[in-house]
């Protein structure tokens, strides 16, 4: 079975790297660039290509890569799809969420704007100064514009007509994505929003569990 893993938005496929899913076929996913005013299902319709939809397969997907997998899903007809530190629909998006869509908060997303507001992603999670290093490095690497297009598709989305099987996995301390009222099938209890990193040893045993149940 393969299974293929989205990285969040401002991350590549080396957010997976402390993941620990021996005995799979894993395939970790980059992002495509992203075009203006793009939607997530134009995303995924950019990832068909490297997916092979002759074989049996699991998309799993890390906050916005986990709404582009529920995109994903419907082209490719996988035989689940795991949500990891992500939403279902805008539905249950916390109140400053549904204030940047109305404001168009995705715009303000530049270099000067990321330079200062770095200090304030310590909001997805502490973490030590190797693991922000990381974190610092990949999101220049995506760069300005790849974030703001990608944050800009997450704000006009309006969720997924994807109704197969769905496993949820998410952080208790996810103060970006706050638990509160989400039904998950997994609660990784000291989990923030970066666990896929920080808590990567009960990530992928949840995610273990997913696959083989």
């Amino acid at each position: 079975m393969h299974v293929y893993l989205l990285p969040g938005i401002a991350c590549d496929h080396h957010l997976f790297d402390r993941i620990d899913l021996h005995g799979f076929d894993v395939v970790k996913l980059d992002w495509p660039r992203f075009k203006k005013g793009c939607s997530l299902a134009d995303i995924a319709k950019d990832l068909l290509p490297l997916v092979d939809i002759t074989q049996p397969h699991v998309l799993a997907g890390v906050s916005m890569g986990g709404m582009v997998a529920q995109e994903l899903a419907v082209l490719t007809n996988p035989l689940k799809v795991v949500l990891i530190s992500t939403w279902t629909h805008p539905r249950e998006w916390p109140w400053f969420v549904r204030l940047g869509a109305r404001t168009g908060a995705a715009a303000l997303i530049n270099g000067t704007t990321m330079r200062l507001s770095w200090p304030v992603k310590r909001v997805l999670g502490s973490r030590d100064a190797a693991t922000d290093r990381f974190l610092m490095d990949m999101a220049w690497k995506e760069g300005p514009e790849q974030i703001r297009r990608g944050a800009d598709a997450v704000l006009h989305w309006k969720g997924s007509s994807w109704t197969g099987p769905t496993v949820r996995i998410h952080g208790g301390h996810d103060a970006l994505m706050p638990i509160g009222n989400l039904t998950a099938d997994h609660v990784i209890a000291d989990g923030t929003h970066t666990m896929v990193w920080g808590q990567a040893q009960a990530v992928s045993a949840a995610l273990r569990t997913a696959l083989t149940t």
